[in-house]
């Protein structure tokens, strides 16, 4: 088994989707976040992604099943991006809209950690998390339209871990970028 700390690039707005009220005339749809504030991207929707990379590169999914995910992402996301709301054709007398959402923009850098399988190379891993973000993405907010959160890979860096004193809490930090081959 091996961790990893990946930093991934968005190409695509990542869209928030929880719906909070704003003061009384506006909603904002905020990134999912764990009870310390942290945003999070749960580990059943990387494992969805990354079963459907699987499928895409012939890889056995019962090995991809096996990746544990870290669900906090390392990054800020902003807090009012405007998603514009076109009409259909047939209404016509409807104008254009937006809707607020916190977002990861096009070009921001997020990292997430995850722990990869006795069995899959890191090679593997960059394939199909390559495959995951230029066709599928990650996005807490999914549209039937639309594809959000499609992303390419910065890097992946085995993860080193350091305890520190005062707290007896554990800090990953990153080693040189995993060489391939």
């Amino acid at each position: 088994m091996q961790e990893v700390s990946i930093r991934l690039r968005f190409i695509r707005e990542c869209l928030g989707s929880a719906k909070r009220r704003k003061g009384r005339d506006q909603t904002v749809f905020r990134m999912p976040r764990d009870h310390r504030g942290r945003v999070m991207f749960l580990p059943s929707w990387w494992g969805s992604l990354m079963d459907y990379a699987a499928k895409v590169n012939n890889l056995g999914q019962s090995l991809v099943r096996k990746i544990d995910w870290d669900p906090i992402v390392d990054g800020a996301p902003r807090k009012d991006w405007r998603r514009i709301i076109t009409p259909a054709s047939e209404d016509a007398k409807k104008r254009t809209r937006y809707a607020v959402h916190e977002a990861f923009p096009p070009g921001a850098v997020i990292g997430v950690n995850a722990v990869l399988p006795d069995g899959m190379t890191v090679d593997d891993f960059q394939e199909l998390l390559t495959i995951a973000g230029t066709y599928r993405g990650i996005s807490p907010f999914r549209a039937s339209e639309e594809t959000y959160g499609t992303f390419e890979i910065v890097s992946v860096k085995k993860a080193v871990r350091q305890k520190q004193e005062s707290t007896n809490e554990h800090v990953t930090t990153t080693a040189e970028p995993v060489k391939k081959g």
